[in-house]
């Protein structure tokens, strides 16, 4: 088994409550931005590039989920539902 806590050094943890204005889609794309990171990491420090590399796409999508946006969905689609 691989010890993967010096990759969560600095990590912040994320806030299970839920806020007023915060949703629960965006408190979960948070949590798997967190992972993601961390996994990248891992990736990275084993110099499995390819896998490092998509799992940073992955993470990079979870960021803009966090924001309510997404690569994945056009701008003007959000706006037409």
């Amino acid at each position: 088994m691989i010890d993967i806590s010096p990759l969560m050094n600095g990590a912040e943890p994320v806030q299970r409550g839920r806020d007023a204005g915060s949703s629960g889609d965006e408190d979960a794309a948070s949590y798997l931005f967190e992972l993601l990171v961390a996994a990248r990491r891992l990736a990275v420090m084993r110099r499995h590039k390819f896998l490092a590399y998509l799992i940073g796409m992955a993470a990079e999508e979870a960021r803009l989920l966090t924001q309510g946006r997404s690569a994945a969905r056009p701008a003007t689609a959000k706006a037409a539902r």
